[in-house]
């Protein structure tokens, strides 16, 4: 079963309001630009950096740590979206409401499709309409990515850590802007990086 209730019932217990609601309640392009770059860009090209500081910067067998942690995590997240609990993101809320939601159903590039219009090129409507995989947004892998390269780069480059701290919130703030993730997922994603 999809669950299309609790995450945003779960957000508005504990936090007092749908954040995720909120902050994308208002848009501009400012802040479409400002999320879709580590939502887009800088979420893909991050762990190589990360691998490739490893590489050179830290003890021998140290990358494979690294690679060993990041692949379990993203399995295991694959693994909880498709199989435990699989879930509406908050796009799905936007257009469909608290709507029963089924595997027929098409996926949204939410937020990201606003990049498209201002850059003048169909990338994530035709990405994210035909995804085979629109429930799967808990944990965000997003966050869990983000968070384990934050946990390594601080290993590797300690008096970076505030750096690294804002680029995770900076994150957060976009998958919740761009309507992809609720604050929930962000924060099991975080979780699941700190677990591996």
């Amino acid at each position: 079963p999809i669950s299309v209730k609790v995450l945003p019932i779960l957000e508005t217990v504990f936090f007092g309001d749908n954040l995720s609601e909120i902050l994308a309640s208002k848009t501009n392009t400012f802040f479409d630009v400002f999320s879709w770059l580590p939502y887009g860009l800088i979420h893909f090209a991050l762990p190589f950096v990360v691998a490739f500081l490893i590489f050179v910067f830290a003890p021998p067998q140290t990358l494979p740590q690294f690679c060993w942690s990041f692949g379990f995590m993203n399995l295991s997240g694959v693994f909880v979206q498709n199989i435990v609990f699989s879930c509406a993101p908050p796009w799905y809320k936007v257009l469909h409401g608290l709507e029963k939601a089924n595997y027929s159903m098409k996926g949204s590039p939410g937020g990201l499709g606003r990049i498209d219009l201002l850059l003048g090129f169909d990338m994530y409507p035709s990405g994210f309409t035909n995804s085979p995989l629109i429930f799967g947004a808990m944990p965000s892998l997003h966050s869990g990515c983000s968070t384990m390269d934050a946990l390594w780069l601080t290993y590797l480059l300690p008096k970076g850590a505030p750096i690294w701290i804002s680029y995770v919130m900076w994150l957060w703030f976009s998958t919740m802007y761009l309507t992809h993730h609720y604050f929930n997922h962000g924060v099991a994603g975080s979780c699941l990086a700190v677990l591996f």
